[in-house]
């Protein structure tokens, strides 16, 4: 249950990545099989939250390994004690050699708001989904150890088909999917159901006892809350420290655990856009919560807040 991060810019001068983004993942199926997180930020242009990819240890950061770039250095993962994150983050090096990344990124993907469900009418910092946490996917009944074991792929990857990807019935024991919340009466509910519109478990009955990310930000856009427009350092409170599953962050000179995103200091334009032209722009994700994505403009002369965006 989180909400990812968000910038603004003007109507005709980029200052920063646009909108809300839910985390979204486009993953082989073998990574899919295992249990996983969700973060995801701008690439290009850069975000204003990428601010400390200019320093150590994020600036020393390239992958593949090789004679300058070795262990830390190169390793890909996240961070859980907040410490040693320089890998957590990689975007494209844009350097011409396959699958080269670098970290000039930054944190970008830490800056989310952590324990926001649809009906709630506050995030707690906390929560992921309440009810499930430790549930487990078998493709075509296998286990990732399984389908190694066997050498098994599959033709497309990104949209397996309905039926394949399944919960393990040995981990579902026990499930109660739940808001964060009592929810007050009246409360906006999840209106997204359509299969396609669901990246992860698409295959559970909507609101069904399986559907085990019913209450994330993506099943009703724009009606789950946040604990700030552009996420907070880590995705979560001042004060609550170091959370679970990518909850976290490394402080820095420039950032610390709890910052909200919507007090960055500006940056210098780093694109500019004609009003009503199609332009492109990167967006990078490490992780999956079943969600999607959207981009919102908001003023850059004005407050950053939810309604601006």
């Amino acid at each position: 249950a989180r909400s990812g991060t968000a910038a603004t810019a003007t109507a005709m001068q980029l200052g920063l990545p646009v909108g809300r983004c839910y985390p979204l993942r486009f993953a082989a199926w073998a990574a899919l099989v295992v249990g996983c997180v969700g973060h995801g930020a701008m690439s290009f242009p850069r975000p204003r939250n990428s601010l400390d990819g200019a320093l150590a240890p994020w600036s020393s950061w390239s992958y593949p390994c090789d004679e300058s770039h070795a262990g830390l250095d190169c390793a890909l993962g996240f961070c859980e004690d907040g410490k040693d994150c320089q890998g957590s983050c990689p975007i494209s090096a844009h350097s011409g050699a396959k699958n080269a990344l670098n970290a000039s990124n930054g944190q970008a993907c830490y800056w989310f708001s952590n324990g926001c469900t649809v009906g709630c009418d506050a995030c707690d910092g906390t929560q992921n989904h309440v009810g499930h946490g430790n549930q487990r996917f078998l493709y075509r009944g296998m286990s990732a150890a399984q389908l190694r074991a066997k050498n098994l792929t599959t033709a497309d990857p990104w949209s397996p088909v309905p039926g394949e990807m399944v919960l393990d019935p040995t981990s579902t024991k026990g499930l109660a999917i739940t808001p964060n919340c009592e929810a007050r009466k009246g409360a906006p509910v999840p209106t997204v159901c359509d299969p396609r519109l669901r990246t992860v478990n698409s295959q559970a009955e909507c609101g069904g006892a399986e559907d085990i990310y019913f209450y994330s930000p993506w099943r009703a856009p724009g009606a789950a809350p946040v604990i700030d427009p552009c996420g907070s350092a880590g995705g979560r409170f001042v004060g609550q420290g170091i959370g679970g599953a990518g909850a976290q962050f490394q402080n820095s000179s420039l950032a610390a655990q709890g910052d909200r995103g919507s007090g960055l200091p500006p940056m210098a334009p780093q694109a500019y856009w004609q009003a009503g032209a199609s332009v492109e722009v990167g967006w990078t994700v490490a992780a999956n919560h079943g969600g999607g994505y959207a981009y919102r403009l908001a003023r850059a002369d004005e407050p950053l807040s939810e309604a601006g965006f």
